[in-house]
């Protein structure tokens, strides 16, 4: 990886929880199946909030994949640009909303809004089991999100190969 990447690719969730970790999945498959160019820094973020501040920066453009509470159907797949994002995470839908809500908000406070910022987020269908699986619903929109995610980069400049 490089030393200091203009793109940083930051999955969020807690992988002990079903779907909530939809988003740290998907950065663990991105990372072992494809290569990107230029490269770009891929972040298992877990459920680390403010901890994840020296990732953003004015000069980052930052995708952040996680589980959201869209209101909509299990397994919806939706993207939420810059602004947009904080709005979406009030009400918080789990305990990490908590630190990337704060971390976006310091983010602007301390001068390290990233230049772009998008949320794919996905309508989860169940966070309450501790179960390492996703549910079968999530699953099946699994490669729409590494699909997602891949356009998203591609709009950014970032071409992506399968390895």
């Amino acid at each position: 990886m490089c030393s200091n990447p203009e793109v940083v690719v930051l999955g969020l969730g807690n992988i002990l929880m079903e779907d909530e970790g939809i988003g740290v999945h998907a950065v663990n498959h991105l990372e072992e199946n494809y290569s990107f160019k230029p490269e770009i820094e891929i972040v298992d973020g877990g459920t680390s909030g403010l901890d994840l501040l020296p990732f953003f920066g004015t000069e980052k453009s930052i995708l952040i994949i996680d589980a959201v509470n869209f209101d909509m159907e299990p397994g919806t797949v939706g993207r939420l640009d810059d602004d947009a994002i904080l709005a979406q995470l009030d009400p918080k839908i789990s305990l990490h909303h908590l630190g990337l809500s704060d971390l976006i908000s310091i983010s602007e406070l301390t001068d390290r809004k990233p230049k772009k910022m998008t949320l794919l987020g996905i309508q989860p269908e169940s966070m309450e089991n501790l179960d390492l699986e996703m549910t079968e619903t999530i699953k099946g929109v699994f490669d729409k999100v590494i699909s997602n995610a891949l356009r998203i980069l591609g709009e950014w400049g970032i071409e992506s190969s399968k390895c």
